[in-house]
C-alpha cells in the first residue's frame, strides 16, 4: 500500500544519475583467463595494462606464492596461494579472520559467502588503521582450495577495487579440468 500512497508524487519525479559510481557495462566475451602454471587454479585478467602478473614469487617467509598481481601506481596488490591439505572452507576464512583481527590497528568485517566461478567461496574485508583496505577469500577451485589476499591504500581508485572483486569472482579451476560446457 506505500506504493500507492507514493503514486501521485511520482507524477513530477524526473530521471537523474545516480549518485557514486555507475555500473560496469557487462562485458560480451569471455574473460582472458590466467592459469597456475600447475593447474591449481585459472583468474580472470583484467581489461588493459593496469595489473602486472607475475608467477612463482617468493613470499617473506621463502615460501612459492603462485601468483602475484600489482597495479602499477597505485600500491594494490592480490596475491593467490594454494591452501593444501584444506577441506572445510569456512573453517579456514573464520580461523584468516580471528587470526587477522587479533593484530593491533586491524578491523576485521564479517565473513561473507562470495560467487566465484570455482563455486564454494567465502571471505571477509578488513581495514589496517586509516592506510589501507583489503579483502580475504577462499575459493574451491576444482579440486584444490585458493586464499586471496588483496590489499591497497585508502583513496585507490574505485575501478582497481572493482577489478579486485572481479579477480576473486571470476577464480575457479583450469578450464580443461572442469566438465565440458561448464564454463
Amino acid at each position: 500500500m506505500v506504493a500507492l500512497a507514493l503514486a501521485p508524487s511520482l507524477a513530477f519525479a524526473r530521471v537523474t544519475t545516480p549518485l557514486g559510481r555507475t555500473p560496469k557495462a557487462e562485458h560480451r566475451g569471455q574473460a582472458k583467463l590466467w592459469e597456475d602454471s600447475d593447474g591449481q587454479f585459472a583468474i580472470a585478467r583484467p581489461d588493459g595494462s593496469r595489473w602486472s602478473f607475475q608467477s612463482k614469487v617468493r613470499g617473506p617467509g621463502g615460501q612459492q606464492v603462485p601468483l602475484f598481481a600489482s597495479a602499477q601506481g597505485s600500491g594494490a596488490q592480490l596475491v593467490v596461494q594454494s591452501a593444501e591439505g584444506i577441506t572445510d572452507l569456512k573453517l579456514l576464512t573464520r580461523m584468516l579472520n580471528d587470526n587477522l583481527g587479533k593484530q593491533e590497528a586491524v578491523r576485521v568485517e564479517t565473513i561473507e559467502r562470495l560467487l566465484a566461478r570455482g563455486g564454494d567461496a567465502f571471505g571477509f574485508k578488513f581495514t589496517v588503521a586509516d592506510e589501507t583496505r583489503g579483502r580475504v577469500a577462499v575459493v574451491r577451485t576444482g579440486q584444490h582450495i585458493a586464499l586471496v589476499i588483496a590489499s591497497w591504500p585508502f583513496g585507490t581508485a574505485p575501478e582497481i577495487v572493482d577489478d579486485v572483486e572481479a579477480m576473486i569472482g571470476s577464480l575457479g579451476p583450469v578450464p580443461e579440468a572442469m566438465a565440458p560446457g561448464v564454463f
